[in-house]
């Protein structure tokens, strides 16, 4: 049971967030309030409301930043209400408006209309023996798009304000800064247990039983299992590793990044999370030694082989008997608990297909049941499965779409983009949290808001917007200088127009003195 820490902390967090927009540059208060939430707010800790969705410390976080994102530029905008625009001024033309940015707001609307198309479809009551599932009703639908609304609420505050390469520097740094704070209470807990949820909060988010490990403990902080705190450590690993090819890039000092690339390394192998290391293990050489168009080709790949995994696995294209025995050679444990994993998404899989355009939508209706005993027999882990169980095929594409729809454009365009190593090291990091969707439940606001920050570089990128504020804190552009005006030479008494013998002197001025009309030289 969460004590009165636990709810000070919670419901005081929107005040933390207007201060920290007071203090900081919007950029960097973004960042700072997204991943400090991410990190320090209670795990299960939920404010429920009536007609909407359960707000828990992601939609808080979430909520607040949108907000004062929309407030700080509506008091701007107030401010500077006299001013002349700065196209009005130079009399630059509006940039033109991309197809990129058509895609990735009709992959949104489709994420906002795929749960009124699953209501409308799920109209009929499920009953397995005693237990009764209700039909989804227009009530429903306030609370499905409300919790929709706010899962993408972070993508469109990064595609709008994070879409220059120093945003995306200053969001690694950040992300590095603060988790290097972070790993020294994660290796405490790798000595002492994970108990400081419950030493400050008050309660255990999660089983301790999933947390020994190796003979010591998997530590997960203030996170709700140590398995978010790993991939969220593997994502910085890669952060500070794309922060050093950024500063060899720039002529910056790069040790402090090399060594924070190592540190927190570390701290993942102590950590003792297998999946976390493997991707990091995966993609640390990719950061460190490919060229940007490499990297950006391999987060491609990587993009298309999460996006395609629900189809592969129901083809049979996935080795998932090799990768058991693997499994089993590695630990005996391990292998277990991925076989259980395994055969339950073969189940959610099988339930999905009985209804898979829009799918079955909430209240449990994705999930397999007992039919004589109304047990429920299932266990959801990949974020995928959850969103074709729920949403259907529609619903998934549109979700999965949008996260890696900007990787794709990367890749396309990548011989007529300028792209940074910062930036295509953000595309590489945000491709490890996509990997580790499969096999869990990881999608954060950081994952939507790394997303949306790359969907507004390539924007800007293709439409010359935020050109004036990217190009000004990224690589000076020199002005180039203004014509200089033709001038008609003088023809001379001869009637050419050569060059004059007398060099330099310019043409002869007529002033009158005494009277006199004389003819004098400038």
């Amino acid at each position: 049971m969460p004590n009165l820490v636990a709810h000070v902390v919670f419901y005081s967090w929107p005040l933390v967030v207007y201060l920290l927009f007071q203090r900081l540059p919007m950029v960097s208060a973004i960042a700072w309030s997204t991943i400090i939430g991410f990190l320090f707010l209670p795990a299960v800790l939920q404010l429920d409301l009536p007609a909407i969705p359960s707000i828990s410390k992601y939609e808080l976080t979430s909520i607040s930043v949108a907000f004062m994102c929309w407030l700080k530029v509506r008091t701007d905008a107030h401010a500077n209400r006299w001013k002349t625009p700065a196209t009005e001024a130079n009399g630059a033309a509006p940039a033109r408006k991309s197809r990129a940015r058509l895609l990735g707001g009709g992959l949104l609307i489709a994420i906002i209309a795929t749960p009124i198309l699953t209501v409308m479809t799920n109209g009929d009551p499920l009953f397995y023996g005693p237990t009764m599932l209700p039909a989804l009703r227009a009530y429903d639908l306030f609370s499905i798009l409300g919790s929709i609304i706010f899962m993408i609420l972070p993508f469109w505050v990064g595609r709008k304000y994070l879409n220059t390469t120093d945003s995306h520097v200053l969001i690694m740094q950040i992300f590095c800064l603060a988790l290097m704070g972070y790993s020294l209470l994660a290796l405490w807990e790798v000595r002492m247990s994970p108990q400081l949820n419950r030493m400050v909060y008050g309660f255990t988010a999660s089983s301790f039983l999933q947390h020994i490990r190796a003979g010591g403990f998997r530590p997960m902080v203030f996170m709700n299992h140590g398995l978010s705190l790993g991939i969220l450590l593997a994502m910085c690993v890669l952060s500070a590793a794309a922060l050093w090819r950024h500063a060899r890039q720039t002529g910056a000092n790069a040790a402090p990044w090399l060594f924070c690339t190592g540190w927190l390394l570390f701290t993942l192998v102590m950590a003792k999370s297998v999946g976390a290391l493997l991707i990091s293990l995966a993609l640390l050489p990719v950061i460190l030694f490919m060229n940007v168009r490499s990297q950006l080709l391999v987060g491609a790949v990587l993009a298309g082989i999460v996006i395609l995994y629900p189809m592969l696995r129901g083809a049979g294209y996935i080795p998932t008997e090799e990768i058991h025995a693997a499994a089993v050679d590695y630990s005996a444990e391990r292998a277990q608990s991925l076989k259980f994993r395994l055969d339950h998404e073969d189940d959610l899989l099988e339930k999905a297909n009985e209804r898979p355009i829009f799918g079955w939508g909430t209240w449990g209706r994705n999930r397999v049941f007992d039919p004589y005993t109304g047990e429920d027999l299932s266990v959801t882990d990949g974020s995928w499965i959850i969103f074709i169980g729920m949403y259907g095929w529609v619903g998934y594409i549109a979700v999965f779409g949008t996260l890696t729809v900007a990787t794709f454009l990367f890749a396309l365009k990548r011989r007529r983009i300028e792209i940074s190593f910062a930036t295509a090291g953000l595309v590489i990091v945000l491709v490890a949290n996509l990997v580790d969707l499969i096999p869990n439940s990881s999608l954060r606001p950081v994952t939507w808001l790394i997303a949306g920050s790359l969907m507004g570089r390539f924007i800007a990128a293709r439409e010359g917007q935020g050109q004036q504020v990217a190009v000004a804190s990224e690589t000076p552009v020199e002005t180039p200088p203004p014509p200089k005006p033709k001038v008609r030479k003088p023809r001379s008494a001869d009637g050419f127009s050569g060059p004059s013998p007398l060099g330099d002197l310019q043409p002869a001025a007529t002033v009158e003195t005494n009277g006199l009309k004389v003819r004098r030289r400038r």
